[in-house]
């Protein structure tokens, strides 16, 4: 049922007005001017390049030497520029250590590896031409491929994940080509059929370029707990089109591939640092990055590890000189491993509630070449936060100020670097976004708010194209700038920020009131009052997620939830009189189950459940216009609070994510019950 009536087209086009002149803002009402451009002034988009330039030097895969060589860089770093509690942090890497959700893996110690087109003379193998070599692009080994030693011909198989691409082959002791990752054929070809080993020409991350330049070689993946021992080589797209025609034509393609490479025991070494604040609360805010990926790797994430080295750098540099006083509260910075590391930290964490707030950088420096675009992510439903707010705030005024500069009107905050571009920024501003550690720290076990600062697309993600050459210095600088912005002001919020950031959620309330009008057109009555009852929620949430950083005044207090309760008056429809089906089930969460279903390179749900079964569940393959399957199955173990039922949980997940079934809803919830993830509660209440 469409709910589409005069009343609400014209009260959109009211709010929609009133939201326009109230959103006109300006981040110096909340932080003052003169620190904004102490800031600016300070931070260095060469100083953060020159980093990157070192780092991307590193073939960085999760505890190997050289992730240890990267790390070591960083530290030498920081104790130059003078951070406080520096540190590596440890943690196993044996494949069998469980951190939360995260299975420790092993290191993968590569050797040597080559892939040469050889032919045969009399008996000898002649070398023809090299296709893959570790020691020069150690991206042409896919992760995780274990030794082996076989010189044989080439079967082309397709993607390799039909019955139709072995019809008729005869893979024992070959080599196959495939168009999916090596991961995705090896049980099949490898461990069924009898080949030797894969090449791959998997294309990178889909975007309008996808398969745009065949010269790209993308990061290839085996399992890091191999059922099937075997490697896999990467090649081009055009280098697998020339074979692919070769062998249409007939012709017989000898290879030699040769690996030296094993899964051991050692240690994932994290690098971190703080700059110390006053109180003796211990509360921090938190900045990650992910500091492992191969060589190059520099969008993807040389840029945030810089960026936030960069943070680290010029604020310290402030304080030190005097210009600006030590923080109330510390600002620790982390650069683990992506995903894993970030959930062996909080897992291990002695009281991760002092964590008020986490900055996450994953690829902020691409510059034109990458097509990528900046965004500001503020987090889910899960998780509402007035520092969302603050970081989109901060991010519309460098929108704003680089607009004017490039326009060539008068700007005091250009945030241009010298060996930079002079483009705007154009940021985006965005609610939830997956794919990075921020996933982890907003996870339900932990709840920590934050933003997450990124580029998409980059039509280079994950390939031997992801250069340094292609980082802009300017965008370091000004990812530099709003990560550095948005820790101060929350390092120091006190009672005194109280009322200007209540303002900055009035006004920001107004316009998302208006887009919910708009947004729930496509809803039917009954989900309609739902998503508005939950909407006001949120917006109440964030009212009260100032708490944690200071008091709120009775007043002040008072004044917000009324104004939340008078433009909530102006959206309420009335409920309509449907039976509709409600699934009054309620669970908890199981507190020994700490972190993410899905962590990296490790899937809880996949091991415990098992695969198969897990991928049958529907809600992990729901998409909606609103959202993906990955972002439901998070939202919706995040919203179990042991007070919402299922139906509470698909009415949240409507209103965040778009429409959904609720058997989906309880299907993947019941999933998550019988591998002790959640508990069910006897006497189900309403949330």
């Amino acid at each position: 049922m469409n709910h589409t009536t005069g009343y609400p087209v014209a009260l959109l086009g009211t709010l929609t007005l009133l939201a326009s002149s109230a959103a006109i803002a300006d981040i110096r009402d909340l932080i003052d001017e003169e620190v904004l451009r102490n800031i600016a002034e300070e931070t260095s988009g060469e100083a953060a390049k020159r980093n990157l330039d070192t780092i991307t030097l590193q073939h960085r895969m999760r505890a190997s030497s050289q992730f240890e060589l990267a790390t070591q860089h960083i530290i030498s770093q920081l104790e130059h520029y003078g951070l406080d509690e520096i540190d590596v942090l440890e943690f196993a890497a044996d494949g069998k250590t469980l951190y939360g959700t995260q299975k420790s893996r092993p290191v993968w110690n590569v050797r040597a590896a080559e892939l040469w087109e050889v032919r045969a003379n009399d008996g000898d193998i002649v070398r023809l031409r090299k296709l893959g070599d570790w020691d020069s692009v150690p991206l042409t080994l896919a992760q995780d491929s274990l030794s082996g030693d076989v010189t044989s011909t080439l079967v082309y198989i397709g993607s390799g994940t039909q019955d139709s691409d072995y019809s008729g082959k005869n893979l024992q002791g070959k080599l196959v080509l495939t168009s999916s990752q090596p991961g995705a054929v090896v049980e099949r070809a490898v461990g069924e059929l009898g080949a030797a080993g894969i090449i791959s020409y998997a294309p990178n991350q889909k975007s309008a370029w996808w398969k745009e330049d065949d010269r790209l070689v993308r990061w290839g993946h085996l399992d890091a707990f191999p059922k099937t021992r075997s490697f896999g080589f990467m090649i081009s797209l055009g280098e697998a089109r020339a074979l692919q025609q070769r062998l249409e034509a007939g012709e017989t393609i000898l290879f030699h591939a040769k690996v030296d490479a094993s899964h051991e025991r050692g240690k994932y070494r994290f690098a971190t640092a703080a700059i110390t604040g006053t109180d003796k609360s211990g509360d921090e805010i938190h900045f990650t990055c992910h500091l492992d990926h191969p060589r190059p790797g520099a969008n993807d994430n040389a840029s945030g590890c810089v960026s936030i080295l960069e943070v680290a750098r010029t604020l310290n540099a402030l304080i030190k000189e005097g210009i600006l006083p030590r923080p109330s509260r510390t600002i620790r910075f982390l650069w683990p491993a992506e995903i894993e590391g970030s959930i062996m930290y909080l897992s291990q964490h002695d009281d991760p509630s002092r964590i008020k707030a986490n900055i996450h950088m994953d690829m902020v420096g691409g510059g034109p070449v990458t097509k990528s675009v900046f965004r500001i992510s503020g987090g889910p439903y899960s998780v509402p936060s007035f520092i969302s707010d603050v970081g989109h705030e901060i991010g519309r005024f460098v929108n704003d100020q680089t607009q004017r500069f490039a326009d060539g009107k008068t700007a005091a905050f250009p945030l241009n670097a010298p060996e930079g571009g002079k483009d705007p920024q154009l940021a985006l501003m965005e609610g939830l976004d997956m794919g990075s550690d921020h996933d982890v720290f907003f996870e339900g076990t932990w709840r920590i708010p934050g933003l997450y600062l990124h580029d998409w697309p980059d039509r280079y993600i994950h390939t031997n194209y992801d250069l340094a050459a292609n980082i802009d210095p300017t965008k370091l600088k000004r990812a530099a700038f709003i990560g550095a912005a948005s820790a101060w002001y929350l390092a120091n919020f006190s009672d005194d920020d109280v009322a200007a950031v209540l303002k900055l959620l009035q006004r920001n309330a107004l316009q998302r009131s208006a887009e919910l009008v708009e947004r729930r057109a496509s809803l039917s009555a009954i989900d309609v009052a739902a998503s508005t009852r939950i909407h006001f929620a949120m917006e109440r949430r964030k009212v009260h997620s100032v708490e944690p950083f200071a008091t709120m005044s009775e007043s002040d207090h008072a004044n917000a939830v009324t104004y939340l309760q008078d433009l909530q008056a102006l959206l309420v429809t009335p409920e309509p009189k449907i039976l509709q089906e409600r699934d009054g089930t309620v669970y908890e969460r199981n507190s020994n189950v700490e972190g993410p279903m899905h962590a990296f390179g490790y899937s809880y749900i996949d091991d415990k459940l098992g695969a198969a079964k897990a991928d049958e569940l529907r809600l992990a393959s729901h998409n909606t216009s609103q959202g993906n399957g990955g972002m439901f199955a998070y939202e919706a173990l995040n919203f179990v609070d042991g007070k919402r039922t299922v139906s509470d949980i698909r009415d949240w997940l409507v209103a965040e994510l778009g429409d959904v079934p609720l058997e989906y809803v309880a299907e993947y919830l019941q999933a998550l019950e019988s591998i002790g993830v959640l508990r069910r509660q006897p006497t189900p209440s309403s949330g």
